[in-house]
């Protein structure tokens, strides 16, 4: 039986110069978060089981306030729907006749420039057109303003503003087609973008893709982005470097952890303490703090629009990553020893280690009747092999019943 790994006192020591360095100043502050981003935060937390009914009557004040303040008729109306909430139709077509004038008025700029003026003043009124239609959350002509004012636009870095645009747009409206199309074209551009506006993309992309549960891409553009971000109308830094560290758990090897999260001057003064708690507790192999320190961090991922979906997968990530963490400092163990490790009670274990072999998650095999959990040293070929062998067993099955159909 071999001794767990060493606690981070000793490398702590060894580090203590690394840690004292100077933190780059990141000022967002100055910074707005899109109006639609904050509205999609804050129905975030209306909707959400997990919020509480104070939370919740809070984001509804808000929201109403916001959305009656600027006439957002499209964007009530959606949510309405949604909620399954009555319209009020009168207040409806109060500020649709709000919005009409004030579409009639860019219109009447917009031919003006057109007969009288030159592109680039053509360019301003689309663009102040297209803002307009996106303060008011009108999805579809935001878009159809947004595509006709980039055929006017021939400059990289505004071009790119209005893909950056249409990115917050498919975030906002949780339509992943059009964040993943204005990420493609930005794409597109960016070997004539400047170094800003490569951040910013970094961080566009990196938030969609753990949106859409791709944390090891999202991890990585989320790391390169830490020590540059300027992204303050997406979300703030303290929330991006939780969800930058929550990304990158389940994905980052023990050494990488240690060099980009564990001793991030990033990380350790944001304010992210719940997550730097787990990060911690899993890198000095304090075991019994790992599952009250992730409850916490589950509970606030059920707050962050962007991670909700993913907390049963983050707990299951996580239960892998600790588990295997544990038994690999070992050949055989019991399952008392293991359970009093972690504070959980032995049947809960059980299940856990069962579920997690079952889905060829972790090395390991429990025999019930020692109460020991034996670890062996399987490379992943042998892994691969099993999982091609059970993926092909179901393709023959399938092609059986198939040709059982045709030959009816």
């Amino acid at each position: 039986m071999s001794s767990p790994p060493p606690p981070r006192s000793i490398e702590a020591d060894l580090h203590k110069n690394e840690e004292e360095e100077p933190v780059p100043e990141v000022d967002d502050a100055d910074i707005p978060v899109d109006p639609l981003l904050t509205l999609l935060y804050m129905r975030h937390t209306l909707t959400s089981p997990w919020s509480s009914s104070e939370e919740r009557e809070a984001a509804k004040a808000a929201m109403m306030e916001e959305m009656e303040r600027h006439n957002m008729a499209p964007y009530i109306r959606l949510v309405c729907e949604a909620l399954g909430v009555p319209l009020d139709e009168a207040k409806l077509a109060e500020m649709d006749a709000i919005n009409a004038k004030k579409v009639a008025a860019f219109d009447a700029r917009l031919k003006d420039a057109v007969d009288n003026l030159g592109d680039t003043e053509v360019r301003d009124v689309l663009q102040a057109k297209c803002d307009h239609y996106a303060r008011i959350g009108d999805l579809e002509m935001c878009m159809r303003t947004n595509e006709e004012c980039a055929t006017k636009t021939l400059a990289t870095g505004p071009k790119l503003d209005l893909y950056f645009q249409r990115i917050r747009l498919g975030i906002a409206f949780s339509d992943n087609a059009v964040a993943a199309k204005g990420i493609t074209d930005a794409h597109r551009l960016m070997k004539d973008g400047d170094w800003e506006r490569r951040n910013r993309l970094r961080v566009y992309e990196g938030i969609y893709h753990v949106f859409i549960r791709d944390f090891q891409r999202g991890s990585a553009l989320l790391l390169d982005s830490i020590t540059t971000f300027a992204s303050g109308e997406l979300l703030s830094f303290q929330e991006f470097v939780f969800i930058t560290v929550v990304a990158s758990l389940p994905v980052l090897s023990r050494p990488e952890l240690r060099k980009r999260i564990v001793y991030s001057p990033e990380v350790n003064r944001t304010g992210v303490d719940d997550v730097r708690d787990l990060v911690n507790s899993i890198y000095d192999c304090q075991y019994d703090k790992v599952f009250p320190n992730l409850e916490v961090v589950c509970q606030h991922l059920r707050k962050v629009v962007y991670l909700s979906p993913h907390v049963s997968y983050f707990f299951r990530e996580m239960r892998v990553l600790i588990f295997t963490q544990f038994l690999d400092s070992y050949s055989s163990v019991t399952l008392e020893s293991m359970g009093a490790a972690f504070g959980i009670p032995v049947p809960a274990l059980d299940s856990m280690l069962c579920t997690l072999i079952s889905n060829e998650r972790i090395a390991c095999k429990v025999d019930r009747v020692d109460g020991s959990v034996e670890t062996y040293r399987g490379d992943t070929t042998n892994f691969d092999y099993h999982r091609i062998v059970k993926s092909g067993d179901l393709l023959l099955n399938r092609i059986q019943k198939l040709s059982r159909l045709v030959d009816m």
